[in-house]
């Protein structure tokens, strides 16, 4: 490398670029996401949310239940998923088994989300399920 390159580097008030600052950024958003994924606390219940109604069940317990006449929901052994759905790109089924709490699964065609919550979260359910 030749001299002014050189001082040219050197007399950077920040030796990183805008994409660097990106590229870090992106990487501590992904170890937090994984280190929240992995280490997160297990869920107790499952919180089901469509535009008039909202059903919590408990995590502890296995059922299956028709959501709307237009999914299924399955809890099994800690984890809730989708089994079936007839929105057009299934989405919500390809998702798989969550059981963290913050953990979601959203069908958007139908409008329903199912969110695994907390311990103190259990308060009940309201609407038509």
């Amino acid at each position: 490398m030749d001299e002014k390159k050189i001082d040219a580097i050197r007399s950077k008030k920040f030796p990183m670029g805008v994409l660097d600052v990106v590229v870090l950024a992106a990487a501590i958003a992904l170890t937090v996401f994984l280190v929240c994924t992995v280490f997160g606390e297990k869920g107790s219940g499952v919180e089901i949310v469509g535009a008039d109604m909202r059903i919590v069940l408990p995590l502890g317990e296995n059922a299956t239940r028709r959501i709307s006449d237009c999914l299924t929901v399955e809890i099994r052994d800690g984890c809730v998923r989708v089994s079936e759905s007839d929105c057009k790109n299934k989405t919500c089924v390809k998702t798989g088994k969550v059981s963290r709490v913050g953990e979601s699964i959203v069908c958007a065609q139908n409008g329903i989300v199912i969110t695994v919550i907390g311990g103190g979260d259990l308060a009940g359910s309201v609407g038509k399920g």
